[in-house]
């Protein structure tokens, strides 16, 4: 049987990254870019202004103090958006707003506030540098130098950052599209309260809402109910996506016809079953190099296997370049029992003491309990090599809430004066 990490290994290596497609940057937060962005002029494309003030020559106010003001004589005002039309000379300043050319000449920008003006003259109470608060032509980028690479998801800054190069379309990853096939007589949907020994579809809601959460786009087909007729229509239905995920009938029930069907769809199959827990009887393996998994029906087990396997086979699809849950390292709190000789995912919240993280498990573990992993914000890698984690040790925790373990306090330097 796989280890995790084998299993994981075996999963991305037979993982392809989808087609390109275009789409307007207004549609491309959070897209995965696939082309390379370089600068197609100097930006900005002229020395600026970084204040409202005056265009002045530096030599002019070395001087210049509160006691012993510089008058100037002002040759024109120049406003963001205009050229100026004249230069300034020995002796003079243009009034220049903020974000507006400098004018030939002048080398420095005096602020307003250390000036007393008329309309014709000013008086500069201060000296100033050479260069000072003045933004100069290719500050932010030079012409062909490179902005963004392929594989970077798309944030509300590069999106504003591509709009300032002029490109209203780029060329992203397309999404991938990934089909959820529930399987099982006891099944109802979310709709219809359970009787007798049904259960609701919990397992295809959770899928939907973590494919959509890693950049894909969730298809919840019929459910499957356990006839090797159904099972094999819904399957079939789902090979017409990028990405199949059933849920329930990989194990060795008498029910259990997923595995058989696949089979017969032609699965080259890669491994059924890995050293783990929750979450052992995961199946996987392509058919017509689409993936394909096989995810155990305890709603516990398939969302770990989501995390572990299918996030990160998602994500390479999708053409990302990170494809890991975060990462942190914390202290147990408690004496935790773990599995040995399986790599078990603890489901923990984490609390902050004394400056650092703690993981607390949240509860009873059995992949049954889906309330163990909605209170989680991570799980806590298990070592297969260990039966117990003691109180105070060192363990390594998958983030599933992006702010876990984090201190998010909503403050700056006052912070300090709260706490």
């Amino acid at each position: 049987m796989l280890s995790a990490d084998q299993a994981l290994r075996t999963v991305l290596d037979n993982v392809t990254v989808l087609g390109v497609e275009r789409v307007s940057i207004v549609a491309a937060l959070g897209r995965v870019l696939a082309e390379e962005i370089r600068a197609p002029r100097d930006i900005p494309g002229f020395d600026n202004s970084a204040m409202d003030g005056y265009a002045v020559r530096a030599a002019d106010i070395a001087a210049a103090s509160e006691s012993n003001p510089v008058r100037l004589t002002v040759v024109e005002t120049v406003a963001a958006g205009a050229m100026p039309s004249r230069r300034v000379e020995t002796g003079q300043a243009a009034r220049t707003m903020t974000g507006a050319p400098i004018a030939e000449g002048a080398d420095a920008i005096v602020q307003v506030e250390r000036t007393r003006g008329t309309e014709y003259s000013v008086e500069v109470l201060a000296p100033a540098t050479a260069g000072a608060f003045i933004r100069p032509r290719g500050e932010d980028l030079r012409q062909g130098e490179l902005v963004m690479s392929p594989g970077k998801p798309l944030t509300p800054s590069d999106l504003g950052m591509l709009a300032s190069l002029n490109r209203a379309m780029i060329d992203v990853w397309r999404r991938p599209r990934v089909a959820i096939v529930a399987t099982g007589d006891e099944l109802v949907d979310v709709d219809q309260v359970p009787s007798g020994a049904q259960i609701v579809n919990s397992s295809a809601y959770a899928l939907a809402g973590a494919i959509r959460a890693a950049g894909g786009e969730p298809v919840m087909l019929k459910v499957a109910r356990d006839t090797p007729e159904e099972v094999r229509a819904r399957l079939a239905e789902a090979l017409a996506f990028d990405m199949v995920l059933s849920t329930g009938g990989v194990s060795v029930g008498q029910f259990d016809h997923v595995k058989v069907v696949l089979d017969e769809l032609g699965l080259r199959q890669l491994f059924h079953g890995v050293a783990q827990k929750p979450g052992r009887p995961l199946k996987f393996g392509t058919i017509g190099g689409r993936p394909i998994f096989g995810l155990p029906g305890n709603p516990v087990s398939t969302m770990v296997c989501f995390y572990l396997y299918v996030r990160p086979a998602l994500l390479a699809l999708g053409g990302s370049r990170e494809l890991g849950l975060p990462r942190m390292e914390v202290r147990c709190a408690a004496e935790i029992k773990i599995a040995n000789g399986l790599t078990e995912f603890v489901r923990v919240r984490l609390e902050r003491r004394d400056g650092a993280v703690y993981a607390v498990p949240t509860g009873n573990q059995s992949s049954g309990v889906l309330s163990s992993l909605s209170r989680a914000d991570a799980l806590l890698i298990g070592p297969a090599e260990k039966s117990v984690l003691r109180a105070g040790d060192q363990a390594t925790v998958l983030l599933l809430a992006p702010g876990a373990g984090v201190d998010c306090v909503a403050y700056f330097e006052e912070r300090r004066l709260r706490q």
